[in-house]
């Protein structure tokens, strides 16, 4: 994803102030955050996300689940999404943006064959 990053700036810079306040605008009105609740056995796990941070968190409990995140994001400048693969890990799984990217849904489970709960930006 890092040879992106030039195309993007190069971009941005190319459109001029007018287009980049206006992209700056949209984003912003857009941002939110979402949340989810999952539970397996005795444990409760939360999945949170909003447009540059993500993450599933294993809450309480002594059941030996990971908690699992995976992510689409999209270029702010336009252009394909891109999910990730898994990732996971005991206690708390988090992804923050790559620069110029924002994400689109993000993805939450305890579990690696749980259920999956949805977040769409």
């Amino acid at each position: 994803m890092a040879r992106l990053r030039p195309n993007i700036t190069r971009g941005l810079l190319a459109a001029g102030a007018a287009t980049s306040l206006a992209l700056f605008t949209a984003t912003t009105a857009q941002a939110h955050a979402g949340s989810v609740d999952l539970t397996r056995g005795s444990c409760a796990y939360t999945g949170y996300s909003e447009h540059h941070y993500a993450y599933t968190q294993k809450l309480s409990g002594s059941c030996s689940g990971h908690a699992w995140l995976r992510v689409t994001m999209r270029p702010t400048a336009g252009g394909a999404a891109r999910t990730s693969s898994w990732i996971h890990d005991a206690r708390k799984a988090d992804a923050p943006t790559p620069s110029g990217y924002t994400f689109t849904k993000t993805e939450h489970k305890s579990c690696e064959t749980c259920q999956v709960k949805t977040i769409t930006h």
